[in-house]
């Protein structure tokens, strides 16, 4: 696995993934494995068209997520007795 993702995360409904997952499946099934569909590829793929479509300018730089400040003793010691 990488040391760092660029992957983000979004979330549909339930029936919205099924709906998702059972077209992909389809697709896959008469497909060769090369050729095969990822419900995110899918969905990337789908986004894409919308966001040009919407003449929305493409990201060229990829802004890094926050950092999570670390956690101190101290806040760990408030919290928890060893």
């Amino acid at each position: 696995m990488a040391k760092r993702t660029t992957r983000r995360s979004i979330s549909v409904k339930g029936l919205t993934y099924q709906r998702l997952k059972k077209h992909c499946a389809e697709y896959n099934s008469t497909r060769k494995p090369a050729d095969h569909l990822s419900l995110s590829g899918f969905v990337e793929e789908l986004v894409i068209a919308k966001l040009t479509e919407l003449g929305v300018p493409e990201e060229t730089v990829l802004v890094p997520r926050p950092q999570k400040p670390p956690i101190s003793e101290a806040f760990v010691s408030s919290h928890f007795t060893f």
